[in-house]
């Protein structure tokens, strides 16, 4: 693979969303934490349209990440949350526009 290559690899990586897994509870949050992390420097796109389920761990895990990619003034989205997801907010007593609100990229 060519240096080139490499690169056009990350992009598409980088581009691609990151699809939230249906339990977001504290067994997710390893993974959740790693995936995230994974994409540091880059675009971070969650499609959050399939999670039945939002521990107050990985809202935290997410809101900590919403937080750092708006200071390095990277792209964020939390797309398409589902209504269980919205209902997890809301019962965890967090806002959706604390979570659910596109940055500029």
């Amino acid at each position: 693979m060519v240096m080139g290559d490499m690169t056009a690899s990350k992009d598409i990586v980088a581009a691609t969303p990151i699809n939230l897994p249906g339990r977001l509870d504290y067994a997710a949050c390893d993974s959740l934490a790693a995936a995230i992390d994974g994409r540091r420097g880059n675009t971070l796109q969650l499609q959050a349209a399939n999670v039945q389920f939002l521990g107050a761990l990985a809202a935290e895990i997410l809101m900590r990440a919403r937080a750092e990619w708006l200071a390095e003034d990277l792209g964020f989205a939390l797309v398409e949350p589902s209504k269980d997801f919205l209902q997890g907010l809301a019962l965890l007593g967090i806002a959706q526009n604390e979570l659910i609100r596109e940055s500029s990229e």
